[in-house]
């Protein structure tokens, strides 16, 4: 089965396979779809679906790690995710500060923490297939990558290469889902954050990771400018130039008005 599927490898195939190499990545980047209707799941043959509630973190380790294409509706996923994500309405109580008590001091607290999570709005979708982006299965609406601040550096310098833009990014706390990947669905830009407690605890992110979350052009845009920077001798792993030796001589190769 899996020799099959590296012939689906095509448009997105290509440029997932130069970003795992030029960065170098450690778990395959993520591609979600949005479906209309939970009935387009059944169209796609890979696709792999759970009996049980499953935390969205959950499925996106499962996907980038397991190397599976999975699809979900509301039924498949925990509230709070699947209200995220826009398959459901917020829970009655959400924004009353229930929802946050656990982690924050006073209600009033938990109220503003949940006030600051960004939500997809509800009735855009209904359904959602996740898989590795490598695998061409479909036009991603989104891509989610998991790296070291590193990787996510350069990544990031590679966005800004061309169209400059200071870009800025957001840690609500316990819902790193919200911060990567409804924001960057609300904004288009692209939203790095730290991985939330609940996913190092239930969707196993290790310590070095952080996540960010892509629309397809800019995945695009960022492997054409990380080819053009790898052409700069700007890799990874970054070469250390030495703590103790004198650094002027590499100043002034990239910065010809050093003195």
């Amino acid at each position: 089965m899996a020799q099959d599927r590296w012939k689906m490898e095509g448009e997105w195939g290509v440029p997932a396979r130069k970003l795992e190499a030029l960065l170098r990545l450690k778990s395959f980047p993520v591609a979600f779809k949005f479906l209309k209707s939970p009935e387009e799941l059944k169209t796609n043959k890979w696709l792999r679906r759970f009996e049980k509630k499953m935390l969205l973190c959950q499925l996106v380790t499962i996907v980038r790690d397991f190397d599976w294409t999975i699809g979900v509706d509301k039924d498949g996923l925990f509230p709070r995710c699947a209200a995220i994500l826009g398959l459901v309405d917020m829970a009655e109580n959400a924004g009353k500060g229930s929802v946050g008590s656990f982690f924050c001091k006073t209600e009033e607290d938990a109220r503003k923490y949940e006030d600051s999570i960004i939500r997809i709005p509800r009735g855009k979708h209904e359904a959602l297939i996740l898989a590795p982006l490598v695998y061409n299965s479909f036009p991603p609406d989104l891509i989610l990558i998991y790296a070291n601040p590193a990787q996510m550096t350069l990544l990031i310098n590679a966005i800004q290469f061309e169209d400059y833009e200071c870009l800025q990014f957001s840690f609500v706390g316990e819902s790193s889902c919200s911060d990567a990947i409804a924001r960057c669905y609300s904004t288009g830009k692209p939203s790095l954050t730290i991985p939330c407690y609940g996913e190092r605890r239930y969707g196993h992110t290790q310590d070095d990771e952080l996540m960010i979350a892509l629309m397809p052009q800019t995945l695009l845009k960022a492997v054409k400018n990380l080819e053009e920077l790898y052409k700069r001798g700007i890799r990874y792993p970054i070469a250390y130039y030495g703590a103790q030796i004198e650094a002027a001589e590499e100043l002034r190769r990239i910065y010809p008005f050093y003195r």
